[in-house]
């Protein structure tokens, strides 16, 4: 059966840079306080070059995130779905491919932060045995649509086997 994979929302890479610029904010405050610390404390002097580097490297990395990152994340990451198994492929670099069982799944979770409430999108956490794996960033009635599909295929599999 040939797999029919769909994109993530494009809501995602507008989450994904909020919650990077809010990280980033957050770093530079500590960054800048440990800066000022080195000096009150009579700390390593060496330890303001370090500050330093940790402060211009997380600047570096808020247009980073904003034009590289979330933008590939965006177009490779893709999920698709067949009666017997759930198929995740992602990476540009380092190309991963992750098929599930629909007869391994133990449960689904449907998590949604603040940010992502506020863009209309959730995440699903497929759990297994051996660990999980997770469905980042789909609008919410695609989530929940394929939570349910998910949820009676597995199960179906089930009572297949017993």
């Amino acid at each position: 059966m040939e797999v029919q994979y769909q994109q993530i929302s494009p809501r995602a890479m507008k989450v994904r840079n909020l919650n990077e610029l809010i990280t980033s904010l957050i770093a530079l405050v500590v960054i800048t306080g440990l800066y000022f610390c080195t000096d009150y404390f009579n700390w390593w002097s060496w330890l303001r070059y370090v500050w330093i580097a940790l402060f211009v490297i997380t600047i570096i990395g808020i247009p980073w995130t904003y034009f590289v990152s979330s933008p590939i994340y965006y177009k490779t990451f893709r999920y698709g779905l067949t009666d017997d198994f759930l198929y995740i492929k992602s990476g540009i670099w380092t190309k991963v491919e992750v098929v599930v069982p629909m007869t391994k799944i133990q449960s689904i979770e449907l998590t949604q932060g603040i940010i992502m409430r506020k863009y209309g999108v959730r995440s699903i956490e497929i759990k297994t045995m051996q660990g999980g794996v997770t469905i980042p960033h789909i609008e919410e009635e695609v989530a929940i649509k394929l939570r349910d599909d998910i949820s009676k295929l597995a199960r179906l599999k089930e009572l297949d086997e017993v």
